[in-house]
């Protein structure tokens, strides 16, 4: 028989995610939620973890599409192979490079962004 074929590669971002809407320039974290992280908490680059965390949220219902948004605005804003796990229970073990590990809560997902590769 024939070898199977290779699934095909996920399709890439399309165009560039709009910033999300400047309501308020407090991307802060919530009172008492839980963040881990090598990046400054208060950079620019945390910011937008919250910030897009939080407009992927409102503009999807399943995990894999808010992750898909985030992962995407980080490769086009930063540079490319970001990384990004969204969901209710999971644990990771990860290499990432230095500057680039974000873990945050928002009710009721965890978020984690990483750069590798």
């Amino acid at each position: 028989g024939r070898p199977a074929a290779s699934p095909p590669p996920p399709p890439a971002c399309s165009a560039p995610p709009r910033p999300a809407p400047r309501r308020s320039t407090a991307a802060a974290m919530p009172e008492g939620k839980k963040v881990q992280t090598d990046t400054d908490e208060g950079s620019e680059m945390m910011r937008d973890a919250v910030a897009q965390a939080s407009v992927g949220m409102g503009k999807h219902e399943n995990e894999k599409d808010i992750s898909k948004h985030i992962k995407c605005f980080y490769d086009n804003k930063y540079g490319p192979n970001w990384h990004c796990v969204v969901g209710k229970g999971f644990a990771t073990h990860a290499t990432f490079e230095a500057k680039t590990f974000m873990f945050f809560n928002m009710p009721p997902l965890n978020i984690l962004i990483y750069k590798m590769g």
